[in-house]
């Protein structure tokens, strides 16, 4: 079998958008981040590299399913490994089965977490000092961009850019989602907020490492649930990526089921 070919990333966009089902356009705005891609003989596979906030690099993509699906995986993260480059990836069984990963030494260093049930309104008080503001209510991009940096440290989360921080980004609604500000104005967490019918989705909130060991976590989380439920929400989805295991478990104690778990591992 031959080894993957290295490509140029805008080249294997179309291998990579079949391969995670998805349009050519949709990937195409990653392009500015992607630094090298590899595809596989025969359409078995694809991966490219994408920067991410940290040291590491994202592995995209991966192996089709099937009986060669481990050993194309194989190949291709070891092509990918040659970048020299701390890498990241998830361990996906359809993309990335975990053994590939374990096979090549790598690590588990966090996880993805699909959070579901009803929408819990925790008993947590906001840190003294501290001040939490309907996100609407901050238009100031820089002050956006403080709060949506908090998670930069964290595992699974991507690099940031304008149309990430302008009112209503993605489709998200920013009278539910919640910013929170210190004594100088600074933004030092953040909880954005999607609504569709009567189930809210939010990222699990952003905090900045400074105030990690306080209620502000689970602060933000019961202002969104609030003013969701003044809107209607009954449930909620919370897509955590990167929590510690004691974030982890205090999701848990709010009576939310994890609906998927996926690892994150790292090369090194």
């Amino acid at each position: 079998m031959k080894l993957p070919t290295a490509v140029q990333p805008q080249l294997a966009l179309p291998a990579l958008s079949d391969l995670l089902s998805c349009g050519v356009q949709d990937l195409r705005p990653l392009l500015p981040q992607l630094v090298s891609a590899w595809t596989a003989e025969d359409g078995a596979g694809v991966i490219a590299l994408r920067r991410t906030p940290r040291v590491d690099l994202e592995v995209l993509g991966g192996a089709r399913p099937g009986p060669r699906q481990a050993q194309v995986a194989l190949d291709l993260l070891r092509a990918a490994l040659t970048s020299g480059a701390t890498l990241s990836a998830y361990a996906d069984d359809a993309l990335l089965p975990i053994e590939a990963l374990r096979r090549l030494g790598w690590r588990q260093a966090g996880q993805f977490t699909d959070w579901r049930g009803p929408l819990p309104t925790p008993d947590t008080p906001i840190p003294e000092g501290l001040r939490l503001l309907p996100l609407a209510a901050v238009p100031n991009l820089t002050v956006r961009r403080q709060a949506q940096a908090t998670y930069a440290d964290r595992l699974g989360h991507t690099l940031v850019g304008n149309p990430d921080l302008i009112p209503g980004a993605h489709g998200s609604d920013d009278t539910m989602s919640h910013v929170a500000l210190d004594a100088s104005g600074q933004g030092v967490g953040i909880c954005r907020a999607w609504l569709e019918g009567d189930t809210m989705t939010v990222g699990s909130p952003g905090v900045h490492p400074a105030w990690r060991h306080t209620t502000l976590r689970h602060a933000l989380l019961r202002a969104t649930c609030s003013a969701a439920r003044e809107r209607g929400a009954r449930g909620l989805i919370m897509q955590a990526w990167g929590d510690t295991p004691a974030e982890t478990q205090a999701d848990a104690e709010l009576d939310l089921t994890a609906a998927t778990v996926t690892p994150i591992h790292l090369s090194r």
